[in-house]
């Protein structure tokens, strides 16, 4: 008898833990409901607020990838008058050296 008394209040001890632990848990999922309804809200007027439009956002990335190619096309022509100028400068020395030899070549005379 004592077992079966002991038996029932243990259940009625797991009925009313069961109870409670239900109604935190409705509570709980309707203040969760209730928070993120209103983030919803405030979500939706930041939003508006701060209108990111996408078709600025994609000028914006077409704009910088085309002038990362007008850059990298600048350094390569930099480069290219660069080598230009060095091939320039070779020219105009063996240049002067030839003009040094013709000139010491005229200036002995025609040899007989």
């Amino acid at each position: 008898m004592k077992e079966r008394a002991l038996r029932q209040q243990i259940e009625s001890c797991i009925d009313q833990v069961q109870e409670y632990v239900d109604l935190e848990s409705a509570q709980a999922i309707s203040s969760f409901e209730s928070k993120a309804v209103d983030h919803f809200r405030c979500l939706d007027g930041l939003k508006n607020q701060y209108n990111t439009r996408e078709d600025k956002i994609s000028e914006f990335k077409r704009l910088q990838s085309e002038y990362a190619t007008k850059a990298d096309d600048l350094e390569a022509s930099i480069e290219h008058f660069e080598k230009l100028s060095e091939e320039i400068e070779e020219f105009l020395m063996e240049l002067e050296v030839k003009t040094k030899l013709a000139s010491k070549r005229q200036s002995q005379g025609p040899k007989t």
